[in-house]
């Protein structure tokens, strides 16, 4: 993929980072391309997903300047954190193996009842609905970086293939798609804490029915859940998303104290649900914080800190 970035003089790595940025959006793009009212766009997605291959399967030489576990023994890293384009990467071509189900995402174009057509005053066909022209996308030739650095971003997760599923695997479609949407969400509502919190409450409400496990089910009774059902917690998978963020390298989208606030306000909006999540969350993240990167060690320190004085410094301080 050529990309001209606009500016004479740009290193190669800065070109280079841009246009893996454009090669990750078009992922993203392929999923809700796929599960749009539009037939036979199989085959087209196919090739796309062949030309890409090449970029998103090719490790990034800045993979370990920004890796949250910077240590070569595999074995003593809490998890692996793999560069998000090869996940998706792999991810739709899955998909794409097993005729594109994507069941996390709703088909609002599928009516559960009949369309009434009142010219007719009948059923009518949504293949001879009236269909609406949409106008073209237009990328621009010349693409201004901006001033803030790229680099590559991996896939940080505190609960992600563990035995449990309360959050979609890496290896499901799930994973990427809802923690685009629900980090997108977090970063653009960044103006009110207050509203983003409450949109992340009410994350099972946006995605296909069957996603999500009923709100503040607890991780114990998981286990129980019958084969098939879902198992993910949307508090889990909440909280896996603001710590994605906090946990950033270099450096965050958004200020920390804005993510330590959004943690505090959905505690405050349900205590019962994201309470449990964020205890084992906080666990996970000291159980590791021998083999994590100094930087997050101290955003980890701070932020544990603000939380706490948000809550009269109450915690289970004798079992610690």
């Amino acid at each position: 993929m050529a990309v001209n970035c606009g500016h004479t003089g740009q290193p190669a790595d800065r070109i280079q980072a841009v246009g893996l940025e454009l090669v990750k959006i078009i992922l993203f793009t392929l999923p809700y391309v796929i599960t749009s009212s539009a037939t036979n766009l199989e085959d087209r997605v196919t090739q796309v997903l062949e030309m890409t291959d090449i970029v998103a399967s090719t490790p990034h030489t800045q993979e370990t300047l920004v890796d949250p576990y910077p240590t070569d023994d595999v074995e003593q890293k809490p998890m692996a954190c793999v560069n998000v384009l090869s996940i998706l990467q792999k991810q739709l071509q899955n998909e794409a193996s097993n005729g594109w189900p994507l069941s996390c995402i709703p088909r609002v174009y599928k009516p559960d009842v009949a369309i009434v057509d009142d010219e007719t005053n009948g059923d009518a066909d949504p293949k001879t609905a009236q269909k609406h022209a949409f106008p073209s996308i237009v990328v621009p030739e010349k693409v201004n970086p901006g001033p803030r650095a790229l680099f590559p971003e991996l896939y940080f997760s505190l609960f992600a293939d563990q035995e449990v599923e309360s959050v979609p695997p890496t290896s499901d479609i799930a994973s990427s798609l809802i923690r685009d949407a629900v980090v997108d969400t977090i970063n653009i509502l960044d103006y009110n804490r207050n509203v983003a919190a409450k949109f992340l409450i009410e994350l099972d409400c946006y995605w296909a029915p069957d996603t999500f496990v009923k709100r503040s089910t607890a991780f114990d009774k998981l286990k129980d859940i019958p084969e098939g059902k879902p198992r993910w917690k949307p508090e889990d998978v909440v909280v896996d998303a603001v710590f994605s963020q906090i946990m950033q390298l270099p450096k965050p989208e958004r200020k920390l104290v804005y993510y330590h606030s959004l943690i505090t306000e959905a505690c405050k909006f349900a205590p019962a649900a994201i309470a449990p999540s964020l205890g084992r969350a906080i666990r996970f993240l000291f159980k590791g914080a021998e083999t994590m990167d100094m930087e997050l060690v101290y955003r980890y320190m701070d932020w544990f800190a603000h939380h706490l004085s948000n809550f009269d410094f109450r915690w289970k301080w004798t079992e610690w």
